[in-house]
């Protein structure tokens, strides 16, 4: 059976992190293509008997990962990739070597790169080579080159072409893979759309007030109106069909899907105008039955277990892979063992492959990063490598044949003891009442302030409209008042002395017959703004005060003494009166049925990870684990030759806890400190 194009490229990405910097190597011009490039330089390493050069170690540098820390630990540490890269490169290109490639087979491929780049033909012959040459190229260096890949290519292939999957792994990676067979979740919802995020406002309050969301929406939305805003309901429906994301743009399904459960939006503004959606009911997802899903679930076991051919086969050849180093050589490659799980050795360089082919490392990689990563990121890494050999150790016991590369069958065994997590009706109801804070929707309030310029203007403008006037006429009945409208806010957006009485009092009157509400009268106390005058007169009165500043004596103590004496500087305040007109909408909690969903998604996860973790616990008590890696004595010894680390076999007879406690690790760092400071006497 030979592998389609798609599962070559799936097992390609499965088997990544062992190769990803092999193949930039290969990828990047001169990077083990033989001839005239390779022959470069003196000896660097011999691989098999094959020989890389200087300039291929060269272009290996070229790439950024290598070059972005270059001193200390870190620095090391990527030199081991670069050395076990060219190696592996080396290894993959002669295992490969024995495949035929016609120069049909290359010519189609390079027809193939040209058409994908727009130069097909002869008449784009110098398009097709300003290609090539940006990137190092010559016509013959990249046929060499493509030749080289549709080999590794048939390589691949001859080792998982003839892979099959059985109906027990099939089932088996379904059921520890059952998270990637759920359906998406799904809401049952109405929407208004309209072009003005005012309106739209206007017509949430309206809702949040009882009005008929579907009456809004048939009488407003420009959008399903029709429909009376229902999602998914088809011509001449206009009740709502569960719909997915894609129903919605996407800042109006975040927001829509966010309330994990029923509720209302606030307005969203996205293209085609200011949304609302009001949800009725929230479908979490679910997991989809074996029979509906079995075809992909065969297609995805297939390319697991390729993928895990194909790795087996590769750590094969690296680990009968004849090295040496000559004499013109700089470089070495010494791999110590940190840790040991069972009979399974974690080395030095597979701990750095972890850490630093990890892109979100590799994007805060830097000099100025360098320690950290060394010292906090690279023990974790090592902490979660045990964990995954452990797990894989572990999935032998479990009685079903997992299938795929190390680390994805040491996942797949972890998914499949936690595959029945639940959540009970009581761990829904505890971590509702645990965690009521996240479910709290903020007070808020549509707000216009009104100030007037005597507390009887202000008292009037009150009277007038807890009468009946609305705010514009009572405003315009009281000389000198000012109507500033605000609109919605929220806690902490006003000046304190007005937040405090929107928000923390009841000093308000219920108008009748309406939704709103007046305050009591306010006294607020607001600095005076300085004039043109009042600066002009401060200019005069600091160049006349000269003379007196001057003559001011002064203590030893350096207090001021007389007219000069420190004072505190007096801010001129005016009183002004302000009456609140609002609708306000008190702080209220989300009832535990609108977020039964959410919590139910959150308490299932927290007990999926706690069986794990007990799985865990009890493989890892069957199976020795030991750890050689003391990260606050990195300084102590040289990674690249060894020096100062007990050999493989010292270290295996060394009693090591794995569980040493914390203050076995704070013993071993004041002994690295008394090592820093005896160094130059020993």
């Amino acid at each position: 059976m030979k592998l389609s194009r798609r599962s070559r490229t799936i097992v390609l990405w499965l088997v990544a992190i062992g190769l990803l910097i092999g193949m930039v190597i290969s990828f990047t011009p001169t990077m083990g293509l033989g001839g005239a490039n390779n022959a470069q330089g003196t000896p660097q390493i011999i691989v098999n008997g094959e020989t890389v050069r200087e300039q291929t170690v060269l272009n290996a540098r070229q790439n950024a990962l290598f070059s972005a820390v270059s001193e200390g630990e870190v620095a090391e540490d990527l030199e081991l990739i670069l050395v076990d890269e060219l190696i592996r490169d080396r290894m993959l290109s002669q295992a490969a070597s024995r495949m035929t490639v016609s120069n049909a087979e290359v010519r189609q491929a390079v027809d193939d790169f040209r058409s994908s780049r727009g130069v097909s033909g002869r008449g784009n012959d110098q398009a097709y080579l300003s290609i090539l040459r940006s990137s190092g190229f010559t016509d013959e260096t990249f046929r060499t080159y493509m030749r080289q890949q549709l080999q590794i290519n048939k390589f691949y292939d001859g080792l998982a072409g003839s892979v099959t999957v059985s109906d027990e792994e099939i089932e088996a990676y379904y059921l520890s893979h059952s998270l990637d067979y759920q359906s998406e979740p799904r809401i049952l919802a109405r929407q208004i759309v309209v072009a003005d995020a005012d309106v739209a406002r206007e017509l949430r309050e309206q809702a949040l007030a009882g009005a008929s969301f579907a009456d809004l929406a048939a009488e407003h939305s420009l959008e399903l109106a029709d429909r009376r805003g229902a999602l998914g309901a088809q011509a001449g429906e206009t009740e709502p069909r569960p719909v997915s994301r894609p129903a919605l743009p996407t800042a109006v399904a975040n927001a829509a899907f966010a309330l994990a459960g029923a509720g209302l939006t606030d307005v969203v503004v996205a293209p085609g105008g200011a949304y609302l959606v009001q949800v009725d009911d929230y479908l979490p997802a679910e997991t989809q039955p074996f029979e509906e899903v079995r075809d992909r679930a065969a297609d995805e076991a297939l390319t697991a277990k390729q993928a895990g051919v194909v790795e087996a086969e590769l750590e094969r050849l690296r680990a009968q892979a004849v090295v040496s180093f000559p004499s013109t050589s700089a470089l070495s490659f010494n791999d110590t063992v940190l840790a040991q799980v069972g009979d399974y050795n974690i080395t030095r360089t597979q701990l750095a492959r972890a850490t630093y082919l990890n892109p979100q490392i590799q994007q805060a990689l830097s000099p100025q990063t360098a320690d950290l990563i060394a010292n906090l990121f690279k023990p974790a890494v090592l902490q979660q490598m045990i964990d995954a050999e452990v797990a894989y150790q572990g999935a032998a016991s479990l009685g079903v044949p997992l299938v795929g590369p190390r680390s994805s069958v040491a996942q797949a065994a972890r998914e499949y003891v936690s595959r029945d997590a639940g959540a009970t009706e009581a761990e829904i109801e505890d971590y509702y009442q645990a965690n009521l804070a996240a479910f709290r929707i903020s007070a808020e309030a549509d707000v216009t302030l009104v100030e007037l310029p005597t507390v009887a203007a202000a008292r009037s403008f009150r009277a007038r409209v807890i009468s009946g006037d609305d705010v514009s006429t009572a405003a315009a009945a009281v000389d000198g008042a000012v109507v500033d409208v605000l609109g919605r806010v929220l806690p902490g957006q006003l000046d304190t002395d007005i937040d405090t009485a929107l928000f923390q009092t009841d000093a308000f009157f219920a108008l009748p017959g309406r939704d709103l509400e007046v305050s009591d009268v306010l006294v607020i106390v607001k600095p005076v703004e300085s004039t043109d005058d009042d600066a002009a007169t401060d200019v005069d009165t600091e160049a006349g005060s000269d003379a007196d500043t001057e003559a001011d004596a002064e203590t030893e103590d350096g207090e001021l003494l007389g007219d000069g004496a420190a004072t505190e500087e007096v801010v001129e305040t005016v009183e002004t009166y302000v009456v609140i007109v609002a609708k306000r909408t008190p702080e209220s909690v989300r009832p535990l049925e609108a977020v039964r969903a959410q919590i139910t998604n959150t308490v299932i996860a927290t007990n999926r990870n706690a069986l794990q973790s007990e799985w865990l616990e009890e493989v890892r008590s069957g199976i020795e684990v030991r750890e050689f890696a003391l990260f606050g004595m990195l300084d102590q010894f040289d990674f690249l030759t060894g020096e100062g680390l007990p050999p493989v076999d010292e270290a295996a007879g060394d009693d090591v806890d794995a569980t040493a406690d914390d203050a076995a690790a704070d013993d071993a760092s004041d002994e690295a400190d008394d090592a820093d400071g005896t160094e130059d006497s020993q």
